[in-house]
């Protein structure tokens, strides 16, 4: 099983990557037990990036490790045709792309054939990052099942049964991509995809050692207490609230996100770290009691 966290880019406030902010943050994240970094995911503002922005980040996140899942997924195919050309000087562990987004009533025959056209052109084996709620558009098992060679799947998706069909009828890794459904994922699927891992390494890869020992019951529990934290950064708008946990539970900045997903004001950070303050005993009582340091 493997936990993958698709990290936060970090922004300087005139919206410019901040390379050294990035490459610290990998570097505690691989440090803290994640298997693979997800780059250009919705987390890291991949839909804002530039095609060079998008290599920039790749760069940078090579200089750390090669346990990387590059995500060069856009609406200009020619772009996306590009970044995999340049992936192939990188020895990752594969890209991915989420399905063309925004046109409505897409036909799945066109779906179908962007990704025979990746998989065809990929230097790298190919995951499909599967997010309906932003993309508008479902890449079911039974649409998987048209497209050989595929590695893998991210499914950003509540309905477990959903992620659990692929499991089923598929021959590929399957990764779930819902906060809320970790221990699930690593329990019943090749993994977990989490953005809670940006600010809560330690619990997650607590959660897997624990799935790993079989002590199910035990990990529910650390998921409980991570639950809390998702419900914080939901509160305030979690693609701008990553930032602040990061500092408050891993002690250092990630600078800012891409306007015009806007920062927290200083209302809401104030607000946020005393919501955070009430509950982090509970999260350091676990990092004490498994002898965990933070």
């Amino acid at each position: 099983m493997e936990i993958i966290v698709p990290n936060v880019t970090p922004f300087t406030k005139d919206n410019r990557i901040d390379k050294d902010r990035l490459k610290e943050h990998l570097e505690n994240l691989i440090e803290k037990g994640i298997d693979i970094i997800f780059i250009n995911g919705t987390t890291g503002m991949g839909p804002s990036l530039s095609a060079e922005e998008k290599k920039e980040i790749l760069n940078i996140s090579y200089d750390v490790t090669g346990k990387i899942i590059f995500q060069l997924g856009g609406l200009n195919l020619d772009d996306t045709l590009n970044l995999l050309q340049y992936s192939r000087d990188f020895d990752i562990i594969g890209v991915a792309s989420y399905s063309p987004y925004y046109y409505p009533q897409l036909p799945s025959k066109w779906v179908i054939r962007y990704f025979k056209t990746l998989v065809e052109k990929s230097p790298h084996p190919v995951y499909v990052y599967n997010f309906p709620a932003a993309t508008g558009f479902d890449m079911n098992y039974e649409l998987m099942k048209q497209i050989d060679g595929l590695a893998g799947l991210k499914d950003t998706n509540d309905n477990f049964v959903h992620s659990l069909q692929y499991k089923r009828f598929l021959n590929i890794k399957v990764y779930n991509g819902s906060d809320y459904l970790t221990v699930q994922s690593l329990t019943y699927l090749d993994g977990t995809v989490t953005a809670g891992g940006n600010y809560m390494p330690e619990l997650l890869s607590l959660q897997k050692k624990l799935v790993s020992e079989g002590k199910i019951n035990d990990a529910f529990e650390v998921q409980k207490t991570y639950y809390k934290f998702l419900d914080i950064a939901r509160k305030y708008g979690q693609m701008s609230a990553h930032y602040i946990l990061v500092k408050e539970l891993q002690g250092y900045d990630v600078g800012y996100p891409r306007e015009p997903l806007y920062p927290l004001t200083e209302d809401e950070i104030k607000q946020l770290e005393a919501d955070v303050k009430e509950i982090k005993n509970e999260y350091t009582f676990i990092l004490d009691k498994y002898g965990i340091t933070s």
